[in-house]
């Protein structure tokens, strides 16, 4: 692109995200006028080979032009000026994801506050399983057919199990295996813990009902974590202020994405690689591959935990605010980084 032409697809893209009506070359003219002295006529020209080069489109024949996914894209990596967070939302994120919080309510104040600075669909996601260490195992026998199983992950994950049995494990049993597991696992990744071998070796060690009882703690173990990750959603609701999600199939569609976490967790799997490199994602439209986000933009943003990491985000229209989005994506993640230490 000319010069020309980045900056009056710039001016496009950020007069489309106020307003989301198509842009006339009569209302860029006034736009621009302090920065490009030509006339709605040169401006026209402009528009059209835009268009041609595949940034923007026209929805109707009379219509002024909107941007393309490309032309987003072109906006996002090059023509974007990123604007710091205000003091009032810094405050709020403070203010919500806060020291001594768990690490699950953390995570939910995560999405809630993202929700509240996009006005879009914030999510977060715990770091997959297997990337967590382990740090400690409990075992707490309660009573001769009900045990508590407490399973630390560094540096402040903690799941609980609570098992029934048929047969008797005496405290001083359970503070054995708890001794003993703690020996052998402790420090170790989830994934590694789980595998049969790692169980073999421990069963050898011990005689019946520990041994029972140890098969059937790793047996209900992988429930403990979903296996991708578990997912946070808030704002939902935010989606209806958007004429781009007006049409009732269009927004049961996407509803039915972010209310199934299934297919929430293997989309942002898809990204899981990639975050390992670099800490933000955007994508855009089409670029995501699934139907129901043909409409809407993804910005994905890890955050560290231990030597493991989580993802926070934003789900929202194609056209929100990603100057103001962005930074506030990073802070959150900054914020949840700086409290998981």
């Amino acid at each position: 692109m000319t010069e020309r032409q980045r900056c009056v697809l710039q001016a496009i893209v950020r007069l489309y995200i106020r307003t989301g009506q198509p842009i006339s070359s009569r209302l860029l003219a006034r736009h621009l006028r302090n920065r490009l002295r030509v006339s709605a006529a040169t401006l026209r020209t402009v528009m059209a080979e835009l268009e041609e080069m595949g940034y923007l489109q026209q929805p109707h024949t009379s219509a002024g032009r909107i941007p393309t996914d490309r032309g987003y894209r072109a906006y996002i990596d090059s023509l974007v000026g990123f604007e710091p967070l205000r003091d009032e939302e810094q405050s709020l994120i403070t203010r919500e994801l806060q020291a001594g919080d768990d690490y699950d309510t953390l995570l939910q104040g995560a999405s809630r506050v993202l929700s509240m600075l996009a006005s879009a669909v914030g999510i977060t996601r715990s770091p997959a399983p297997q990337q967590l260490i382990l740090h400690r195992f409990e075992i707490i026998s309660l009573s001769s057919t009900h045990v508590l199983v407490i399973l630390v992950f560094q540096p402040a994950v903690v799941r609980t199990l609570l098992l029934e049995s048929s047969w008797d494990l005496p405290p001083n049993t359970a503070e054995q295996l708890t001794q003993l597991l703690n020996e052998r696992f402790a420090g170790l990744p989830f994934a590694t813990v789980l595998r049969a071998p790692a169980l073999t070796d421990v069963l050898s060690a011990l005689a019946w009902p520990a041994a029972r009882f140890v098969e059937s703690l790793w047996e209900q173990l992988p429930s403990l974590l979903h296996p991708q990750g578990r997912l946070y959603v808030s704002g939902t609701w935010q989606l209806l202020r958007y004429p781009e999600y007006a049409s009732a199939e269009r927004l049961r569609t996407l509803t039915l994405l972010l209310e199934e976490s299934s297919g929430l967790l293997q989309l942002l799997s898809q990204y899981e690689e990639l975050l390992q490199h670099q800490p933000l994602f955007i994508g855009i439209g089409r670029e995501l591959r699934m139907a129901a986000l043909y409409d809407s933009a993804l910005i994905l943003h890890r955050y560290p935990l231990g030597s493991s990491y989580g993802v926070v985000g934003i789900i929202g229209p194609k056209r929100m605010p990603y100057a103001r989005v962005i930074p506030a994506v990073h802070s959150v993640a900054q914020r949840l980084a700086e409290l998981c230490a």
